[in-house]
């Protein structure tokens, strides 16, 4: 009896060991998850943090440039409820837009003209912005709007048309976008700022195009620059144009030309 006792007991115990080098050995081989109440809570949080969220989808239409999503931005602001524009606005803007979405030029010159007195600053924004793509060639329209009376179209067309000019390498070229500004120009911040092109050009380019200035009766303040900046250039108080002749028939000294390069 003692022996079979002895037996039986003997393979409980290899049994149990059997178990024990089971457990010890192969880690790897018991399933993970799936109800087991037995699973570390740690490998638990991992298995339900592994899915992650799906990131937005993203707009499927890539705008041009800054200036058409600004004209985009203000089209959907201007459909709340505080729009203010009256139905023949509505379709001046939206006509905006659609040359804007064509890179029609010719469309957006003719619509300038037709946003310059509108009463609606959100309108003329959206035109500023359509003009600011189309940068120089579309200067001599975007300029009127620099006397903007929103201080913000103002401000926008400002830049703009800053960026546009400094695209421009002919002196001639440039004075003649300039002389436009400082006609239609009465603030004395941004007429300081578009004088300063004078300063570096040709100066008989700058002389006759400040007495151009001067002579087309623009703004107030744009006529008194224009003869600061005249002094500034020849040295000379402004009088007249026959005086302005005068200085350049006497004074004007040419650049020099480029000596063309020599090969040995």
């Amino acid at each position: 009896m003692k022996a079979k006792i002895a037996f039986v007991l003997a393979v409980m115990a290899i049994a149990v060991a059997g178990i024990v080098w089971l457990c010890i050995a192969k880690p790897w081989s018991r399933p993970v998850g799936q109800g087991d109440a037995s699973q570390p809570e740690v490998q638990q949080v991992e298995k339900r943090t592994a899915k992650r969220e799906k990131p937005p989808r993203r707009s499927a239409v890539k705008r041009g440039s800054s200036a058409q999503s600004r004209a985009a931005d203000a089209m959907a602001d201007a459909d709340d409820e505080d729009d203010t524009r009256t139905p023949e606005e509505k379709k001046l803007q939206e006509a905006i837009e659609d040359a804007l979405d064509k890179e029609d030029l010719a469309t957006i010159r003719s619509l300038a003209a037709q946003a310059l007195p509108v009463s609606n600053a959100e309108v003329r924004q959206a035109m500023v912005d359509a003009l600011g793509w189309f940068g120089v060639k579309a200067l001599p329209e975007l300029t009127p709007f620099l006397a903007d009376p929103d201080e913000d179209v103002r401000d926008s067309a400002m830049n703009e048309w800053a960026m546009a000019v400094s695209e421009i390498e002919d002196d001639a070229e440039k004075l003649g976008i300039v002389e436009l500004a400082m006609n239609v120009l009465n603030d004395e911040d941004p007429l300081e700022d578009i004088s300063n092109e004078y300063i570096g050009v040709d100066e008989k380019l700058a002389v006759e195009s400040l007495l151009r200035v001067i002579e087309a009766g623009g703004s107030r303040n744009g006529i008194e620059k224009a003869k600061e900046t005249y002094e500034f250039v020849t040295g000379e108080t402004f009088t007249d144009r026959a005086a302005a002749e005068k200085w350049i028939a006497e004074e004007y000294e040419p650049p020099e030309k480029e000596q063309a390069g020599t090969t040995l």
